[in-house]
């Protein structure tokens, strides 16, 4: 009895509660099966075609329907049992072929992103969210780190067709806690009698008119477009300014999801006591810094901390971001404030990406 008591006292004050317990626990393998799925559906386009604009185009399938479609997603959230919505988006993940494989999963993850973020805090006391927030970014951070090495091994053993069959296989597991677990949980009631366009209007109407909306919303388009962008240009990075090759960009990706995996776990440790604005705060200073740092270094022994700091940041200061959102909004517009968010931080970064090329002409 001790020993368990110690246990629950180390443990994040989020995983005591059983829903989110089973919730999060069921999210690692489809999180770890997302990242084998984008190294198999990159290698395979590129070994059939050749061509570099045709992975490019995939990329694009994968990613357009986040943009266009989390604004539904997000109404969605608000209009229906978001339990209910998981399963139909998770049911529907399925693989024809390379670009049928790309819009569909980039549609229904477009579904599904703002829908698993508003459940969280149906799932845990207000003041535990950040501390789910964190966890969730911990998983998404260490299944970063090791997906694409399996991805790798299967790929080379088995081919692609093993890593999509793991993903499918994969949703077995938040399909079978949405379905015994989650029921007990209550969902919100309908919004009113508006269309989804009118309770569309009303949350991008709440962005003008509550000054934590649209400061989040602020800085939320600030980081897509100023501080996400760089990732495309590791390898100009490397062969440029780190003189290296192709090993030493794969260390340069894969130290991201470590500084992500150490921030969210050291987030989730702070439990309650996890303030959002000093989050913020030392998050934005520590990414501007490691930004900074990575731009103007040609040493790999400074690149690689800056690397680390970057993604350590980024989670501080989106577990901040959404976390307001999450408990400090009016659960009715929950989903639609969340989908907002993921529609700017979706839509931005591309554009981020062409100033920075244009800028480093």
């Amino acid at each position: 009895m001790k020993g368990e008591s110690g246990a629950r006292r180390w443990s994040p004050p989020a995983l005591r509660v059983r829903p989110f317990r089973w919730y999060w626990a069921a999210q690692w393998p489809t999180l770890l099966g997302t990242w084998m799925q984008i190294v198999a559906l990159g290698y395979l386009v590129y070994a059939r075609t050749g061509s570099t604009t045709a992975v490019a185009v995939v990329a694009a399938a994968d990613g357009l329907p986040a943009v266009v479609l989390s604004l539904l997603g997000g109404v969605l959230a608000d209009r229906l049992p978001r339990r209910r919505i998981l399963l139909v988006a998770t049911d529907h993940a399925s693989f024809a072929s390379i670009v049928a494989i790309a819009v569909v999963f980039g549609a229904t993850d477009a579904i599904d992103l703002p829908t698993r973020q508003a459940l969280v805090a149906d799932l845990v006391e207000r003041e535990l969210v950040v501390n789910a927030v964190a966890l969730g970014a911990a998983a998404m951070s260490a299944t970063r780190v090791v997906g694409p090495s399996v991805a790798g091994l299967l790929i080379g053993v088995a081919g692609p067709a093993v890593c999509f069959g793991f993903l499918a296989v994969a949703y077995l597991a938040p399909l079978a806690v949405l379905l015994y677990v989650i029921p007990g949980i209550a969902p919100l009631g309908r919004t009113g009698g508006r269309s989804a366009l009118g309770d569309l209007a009303l949350g991008l109407r709440q962005i003008g008119s509550d000054p934590m909306v649209r400061g989040v919303v602020v800085v939320c388009a600030a980081l897509s477009f100023l501080g996400v962008s760089y990732m495309p240009f590791l390898p100009v990075l490397a062969r440029t300014q780190l003189h290296a090759g192709p090993q030493v960009l794969g260390l340069l990706y894969s130290v991201g999801g470590i500084g992500g995996l150490v921030g969210g776990a050291a987030i989730a440790a702070m439990g309650r006591g996890a303030g959002r604005l000093q989050l913020l705060i030392a998050g934005g200073t520590v990414y501007a810094a490691s930004l900074f740092a990575v731009a103007h270094s040609g040493m790999l022994a400074i690149t690689l901390p800056a690397l680390v700091g970057i993604s350590f940041a980024f989670v501080a200061v989106n577990t901040s971001l959404t976390t307001l959102l999450q408990t400090d909004t009016d659960p009715a517009l929950r989903g639609r404030l969340l989908g907002i968010y993921a529609t700017i931080f979706a839509g931005l970064q591309p554009l981020g990406t062409v100033a920075y090329g244009l800028l480093s002409r």
